[in-house]
C-alpha cells in the first residue's frame, strides 16, 4: 500500500513539502517539494491510489490543555470555547474546537479558524486528492519526557523549525526566532534536545549544552543533559510515521470526512467476505499441506544426495539414476573380463580378517588393475593382507608405507 504525506501551507503561494512511501516494498518511492498549492494535483497522477495523509502548520493551530470540573461528561465539551474564550486570540464564532485526548480531568484542545481548516480541505479537494486524516506537524514529531524534538524543514529563502517539548505542547516558525525562544526556554528550564534534521544554529544549541555540563560539573551535580542528533529518516518520513501514530486527527465535527459508499456494493459485501474468508481458509490449508511435502521431499533428495556421494565420490549429474547406472556397468564391464566390484568382492574376507581398510581406490579397466590407499592399526596387519590376497591369485605390489598416529597407511596395487 502506498501513502502520500503532504505538509500544506498557511497560504495558497507557500511551498509544500510531499512523500511517497510504500508499505509493500518498505520504501521511499519519490518526494520533494512543490512550489505552491496549485501544483498540488501533479501528485494525484503520481499517486493515484495513495492513501493521503496531511500536515498542516501548527502556527495556525493552537493546543490547549483545559481542565474539566470534577465528574464533567462528554455535554461539558461544548461549554470548552466558553471557558477559554479568555485565553485565545480569535473570536470563538469564528474558531473550530477539536478534541484530543481526555487524561484525567485534563482536555486536550486544539483551536484552528473555519478559514484555515476550509482552505486546507479546499486545497486537498481541488487538487483531487481525498484524505481522512490531518494533524498539526508538530504532533507528528517524536515524544520523550523531558526531552524536547527538534526538526528544521526548508521553505524558499528559510528554515521552519518545528519543535515538541511536550504531549501536548510545541512550537512551530521561522527558525531565526523559534531558536531564540528554544534557547531561553532550556535556560530557564534545562531539558534534553533530539534533533531529526541538520539546524541552522546547530553550533549554538551545542555551545549552550556544553556551557550547562561545565556549570554542573563545578556545582558537582549529577544531573546530565544531551544534545543528539538523529537523522535516519528523511524529514517528511518522519511526520508522515508520526502522523499516523499520533492518535490525533482535525478533521472533526463539521470536517469530519466520510467516504461515499456503494450500495449495491453494500448488499453484497457480506457474502464477498465470507467467500474471501473461505478462499483464505482453503489457501492456507493447501499452502500448509505444500510446505509439508517439499520439506519430505527435500528430506530424502538429501539422504539420498549423501548416499551418492559415499558410495560414488565426485560423481556430478542432473540424472543421478542415469549416472549411477552407467557407473555401475563400467565397473562391472572391467578388461580382462574381470570388473573392479568382482575384485573386492573376493577381496572382502581379507578386509575383514586383517582390519585393512581403503582409504581411496582407482581403479585402471584396461590394465584390470586396482590402487588403493589403505589403512590399517599396523604393518603386520597390511602384511597379512598382502599375502592373503596374493592366495587368491591376484600379483601384489606394496608401495611405501608410513606412520599416521597409532596407524600406518600404505599405497597396495593389485592385478587381476
Amino acid at each position: 500500500m502506498e501513502k502520500l504525506a503532504i505538509r500544506l501551507g498557511s497560504q495558497a503561494d507557500d511551498p509544500i513539502h510531499w512523500l511517497v512511501w510504500s508499505d509493500t516494498e518498505n520504501e521511499i518511492l519519490a518526494s520533494g517539494e512543490l512550489p505552491n498549492a496549485a501544483a498540488l494535483s501533479q501528485l494525484r497522477e503520481r499517486a493515484p491510489n495513495a492513501e493521503v495523509i496531511a500536515l498542516v502548520p501548527s502556527c495556525d493551530v493552537l493546543l490547549k490543555t483545559v481542565k474539566l470540573p470534577a465528574k464533567a461528561n462528554r455535554k461539558v465539551l461544548g461549554a470548552i470555547p466558553f471557558m477559554i474564550e479568555d485565553d485565545i486570540a480569535s473570536d470563538i464564532s469564528k474558531s473550530f474546537f477539536a478534541f484530543g485526548k481526555k487524561i484525567d480531568d485534563q482536555q486536550q484542545v486544539a483551536i484552528a479558524t473555519h478559514e484555515k481548516m476550509a482552505f486546507w480541505q479546499e486545497t486537498i479537494e481541488q487538487a483531487g486528492l481525498f484524505c481522512e486524516l490531518l494533524v498539526p506537524d508538530i504532533l507528528a514529531l517524536p515524544f520523550q519526557e523531558d526531552k524536547i524534538s527538534l526538526l528544521s524543514l526548508r521553505q524558499d529563502d528559510h528554515n521552519t523549525l518545528l519543535i515538541r517539548d511536550g504531549e501536548w505542547r510545541g512550537l512551530q516558525g521561522e527558525e531565526n526566532w523559534t531558536f531564540t525562544v528554544l534557547e531561553k526556554h532550556l535556560n530557564s528550564k534545562p531539558q534534553s534536545v533530539c534533533a531529526y534534521s541538520e539546524l541552522t544554529h546547530a553550533n549554538d544549541l551545542s555551545a549552550l549544552f556544553e556551557k550547562h555540563a561545565t556549570e554542573h560539573e563545578e556545582q558537582d551535580d549529577e544531573a546530565t543533559l544531551a544534545f543528539e542528533t538523529n537523522y535516519d529518516k528523511l524529514p517528511m518520513l518522519l511526520l508522515l510515521q508520526g502522523a499516523e501514530s499520533a492518535a490525533f486527527n482535525l478533521l472533526q465535527g463539521e470536517y469530519a470526512v466520510k467516504r461515499k459508499s456503494n450500495e449495491h456494493w453494500q448488499k453484497w459485501k457480506i457474502a464477498a467476505v465470507l467467500a474471501a474468508v473461505a478462499l483464505c481458509v482453503n489457501l492456507v490449508s493447501k499452502t500448509v499441506e505444500l510446505n509439508s511435502i517439499k520439506q519430505q521431499r527435500q528430506i530424502v533428495e538429501r539422504d539420498l544426495q549423501a548416499s551418492i556421494d559415499k558410495g560414488f565420490p565426485g560423481l556430478n549429474a542432473r540424472n543421478k539414476r542415469v549416472a549411477i547406472e552407467k557407473e555401475m556397468a563400467r565397473l562391472e564391464n572391467g578388461g580382462g573380463g574381470i570388473s573392479m566390484l568382482v575384485m573386492l568382492s573376493q577381496m572382502s574376507q581379507s578386509f575383514a580378517s586383517t582390519g585393512v581398510k581403503p582409504q581411496s581406490i582407482r581403479f585402471d579397466a584396461k590394465r584390470t588393475e586396482l590402487r588403493m590407499q589403505s589403512v590399517a592399526n599396523n604393518f603386520d596387519s597390511l602384511e597379512r593382507f598382502r599375502r592373503e590376497v596374493q592366495a587368491l591369485g591376484f600379483e601384489v605390489d606394496q608401495g611405501a608405507i608410513t606412520n599416521q598416529g597409532d596407524q600406518v597407511v600404505g599405497t597396495i596395487v593389485i592385478k587381476g
